[in-house]
């Protein structure tokens, strides 16, 4: 079984294209956040279960949600954004 690891660049490539599929817009530093964020989530052979990274990412401070009311919720957007992490590894 090959062991995967999925790198810092790899981790912000696939969250500049979720905001892009979601169609947001973002003025802060958001991805590298995010990413911060996912990077410390991912182990060996997996990532952490979500739950014990949904406060970590809930607790970023940006305006992304603010810009892009209407387009996407925190809720949605960050599990998509963690399935898509999830399906690289």
């Amino acid at each position: 079984m090959e062991n995967r690891c999925i790198s810092r660049t790899e981790i912000l490539r696939n969250t500049l294209f979720h905001i892009q599929v979601k169609q947001c817009q973002y003025i802060d530093n958001f991805p590298e956040a995010v990413t911060t964020v996912l990077e410390t989530a991912v182990g060996k052979r997996s990532l952490k279960d979500y739950q014990q990274v949904k406060r970590r990412l809930y607790n970023i401070r940006t305006n992304f949600f603010k810009i892009n009311e209407g387009k996407t919720k925190k809720k949605d957007f960050f599990e998509g954004l963690y399935q898509r992490i999830q399906n690289k590894i």
